[in-house]
């Protein structure tokens, strides 16, 4: 099955509000909310995932996809493919915040972070300062560009 990877456009917001509402995800969504979305072959949203950016830092946030409609195997290359549309983004480093196992970011060649290496364009974001206040929760960096330190 291909997938199509792309920033979110005015003509999305119908389509990723439903995607939301069938996986009773009670964030609300706007156009103002940095989301990369994904289409099937059939046109179909399936997925999104949030990237908010700060110089060459991203942050990966509020992940929603439609499981019904993507496999196990569709997640890993979703989240690649979130990766290198980041890199051209010109992001060189992602952070995500999970609670529990994070096998997944684990075998994406995420790397897990002390909280004091992660620099301040990260922490001063509202989304980073709601999710690290929260019990268990670990952070992870990813390099996408060979040239970063």
């Amino acid at each position: 099955m291909a997938f199509t990877v792309r920033k979110m456009e005015e003509t999305d917001l119908l389509a990723v509000q439903a995607l939301f509402a069938r996986m009773q995800t009670k964030q609300p969504v706007t156009l103002e909310d940095p989301l990369i979305v994904v289409e099937n072959d059939a046109g179909e949203l399936i997925a999104t995932v949030g990237l908010e950016k700060a110089t060459i830092y991203g942050l990966l946030r509020t992940m929603v996809m439609d499981s019904a409609k993507m496999s196990s195997s569709a997640l890993v290359e979703f989240i690649q493919m979130a990766l290198a549309y980041a890199q051209t983004e010109g992001v060189e480093t992602v952070f995500a915040a999970s609670q529990g196992n994070a096998t997944l970011f684990e075998l994406l060649g995420f790397k897990r972070q002390e909280t004091d290496a992660v620099p301040n364009e990260i922490k001063e974001m509202e989304h980073y300062q709601t999710v690290v206040e929260q019990d268990g929760v670990s952070i992870w960096a990813y390099v996408c560009s060979p040239f970063s330190s």
